[in-house]
């Protein structure tokens, strides 16, 4: 299994190598010295190192079993004091002395989001943290895959090496900052490069992560020879944080609208209690921001074969794959292909996302496979255009920034364009039937519009905020308020939003996957009071036809005679 874990890690250990070592030969070139940065990132890695584990006791307090002294096998620990952690704790105990490792510290944390996740500085001070959601939620057979899973990351020494590989992103940071801090034009471009080094870096240590992630699938399903618990567990998990979300954000909100302060004091400690939960995410076994997709997918029924089926966007589109760079975890349905194509013993039978692999064709498949390219470059070129702006802001070549200006805002009308198309919207009939569809993407925006009632706030139980949660009997959907001008938004979700909530309402505005499934709001209209409307398409096109106007008019002058 190490070696499984190391074939996965081994080209994101390469390229952090060479992008390092990139750092440190720009700096040498421009003069700056080498070994401030590097000294820097060490020093704040060591410290992250040595007080994270800490920071995130005091973030998420747990209860943390007491263990009876004794030989090391015969270890056990104490569930007088919570006796609905016995079996949780037999199998801890079972799983650490197979893996080899010290049995590690467990808590059980007193929140109803199904979660697991493992910290510590070394094997011998691990702690692995179980939250009272993932007891209530799974049966034996998923409870025993996922206390695998956290193991396997203890035995493969993962919290050390996810923070011997954060110190290359730092370093390249510091570079940057040391380049760009000179003040000087000539480093402009340098700066830039480091810049760029810095974010490859970002996505490199993500790879890691996730490699680390399924390295630790693996684990679960060579030790338990059960991968159809674990594929069941990563569905039910994903389920009940959105479930769990959506049910806290109702009794949060019933709360606030009540007269009783016992209740919204209690209220009030569930969500700070939740957003620390949500702060050590990336910790997890899995992504809380795919708990939606999950959610939606099996609020159409519990069977694996239409899980996966729902998840179809997910196996075959290539925005999926792109996406899945910038998550820590690899997407449900790509975990459970990997188990598929493991070949261990205990690989998944009931589970198949190869079979989800086989509909990926079509011609909805094959036009997204076509615009893939056109839409990764118009979703990105304004950032090229940026670039090129500032190198020849540094070269001083007016006629240069011009072109980039101009080009830029042509980028961005058709970016803008793309993600908030102007046609008429398409009725929607059930909001989960929007989930398969291969044409929504982050580049491109379907004009939909759909009824159905606010059953909560985007961010459940924060007085400000502005996004709604617009719910059916088929599904929900998350409803984004965007604004031009500043504080609208906050304002929206303090006086307008109460009056929303638990309310029939019609949306229209652009359904995209992100990969979550998301709904930028364009009109709303309630079933009572005015109607909600949402202007930041109006500012993205004017924004960008002024920006490609100014471009043009200064490239213009610029390359007159004389």
């Amino acid at each position: 299994m190490t070696g499984y874990v190391l074939r996965r890690s081994l080209l994101s250990l390469m390229a952090l190598t060479t992008l390092l070592a990139g750092a440190g030969a720009l700096l040498l070139v421009w003069g700056a010295p080498l070994w401030l940065p590097v000294v820097l990132a060490v020093v704040v890695v060591g410290a992250q190192w040595a007080l994270s584990p800490y920071l995130i006791s005091w973030l998420i307090p747990a209860f943390e079993l007491p263990r009876k002294t004794g030989r090391y096998d015969t270890f056990e620990y104490d569930v007088r004091d919570y006796p609905r952690a016995r079996l949780l704790a037999e199998m801890v105990e079972r799983r650490c002395l197979e893996a080899g490792v010290e049995p590690v510290r467990l808590g059980i944390v007193d929140d109803g989001t199904p979660n697991a996740f493992t910290f510590g500085h070394t094997r011998g001070n691990a702690r692995i943290y179980v939250t009272r959601g993932l007891l209530d939620r799974l049966d034996e057979r998923e409870l025993d895959a996922v206390v695998s899973h956290e193991v396997g990351h203890v035995r493969q020494n993962d919290v050390v090496v996810m923070a011997i590989a954060a110190t290359v992103p730092i370093v390249l940071y510091y570079a940057y900052l040391a380049l760009r801090d000179s003040r000087q034009q000539a480093t402009v471009v340098p700066a830039l490069v480091s810049f760029v080094g810095y974010l490859l870096s970002q996505l490199v240590v993500l790879a890691l992560s996730r490699a680390r992630e399924l390295g630790a699938d693996h684990y679960s399903c060579r030790v338990t020879g059960d991968g159809d618990a674990l594929c069941s567990a990563l569905v039910s998990i994903g389920y009940g944080m959105g479930k769990v979300d959506a049910a806290r954000a109702s009794r949060i909100t019933a709360a606030r609208a009540g007269k009783d302060k016992d209740l919204q004091r209690a209220a009030a400690k569930e969500e700070r209690r939740a957003s620390r939960l949500r702060a050590a995410g990336v910790l997890g076994i899995a992504d809380v921001g795919q708990g939606a997709t999950v959610l939606a997918a099996t609020e159409r029924g519990l069977e694996p074969t239409e899980v996966i089926g729902a998840l179809r966007w997910d196996t075959c589109t290539p925005w999926a794959r792109f996406s899945q760079l910038f998550s820590t975890h690899p997407l449900v349905v790509r975990r459970i292909a990997a188990l598929e194509d493991s070949g261990l013993p205990g690989s998944p039978q009931r589970w198949s996302a190869r079979e989800v692999a086989t509909t990926c064709s079509g011609p909805d498949l094959d036009r997204a496979r076509r615009r893939f390219v056109p839409e990764a470059v118009a979703r990105y070129a304004p950032f090229v255009a940026l670039a090129v702006f500032l190198v020849a802001w540094s070269w001083d070549d007016g006629v240069l920034m011009a072109q980039a200006a101009t080009l830029g805002g042509l980028a961005l009308v058709v970016r803008t364009a793309l993600q908030r198309p102007l046609r008429s919207p398409e009725p929607t009939e059930r909001i989960a039937s929007l989930l398969p569809r291969l044409d929504a993407n982050p580049a491109s925006g379907i004009p939909v519009e759909v009824r159905g009632q606010v059953t909560g706030r985007g961010m459940p139980g924060y007085v400000l905020s502005p996004d709604l949660v617009v719910q059916d009997d088929s599904g929900f959907v998350p409803v984004l308020y965007q604004q031009p001008w500043p504080f609208a938004r906050s304002i929206f979700g303090l006086l307008r939003v109460p009056d929303l909530l638990e309310q029939e309402v019609v949306v229209r505005g652009w359904y995209r996957r992100t990969p979550a499934p998301v709904l930028e709001l364009r009109e709303l209209v309630p079933a009572r009071g005015g109607r909600v409307r949402g202007f930041a398409w109006v500012a993205a096109y004017a924004l960008s036809l002024g920006i490609t106007l100014a471009g043009g008019v200064a490239w213009w002058l610029l390359t007159l005679p004389g």
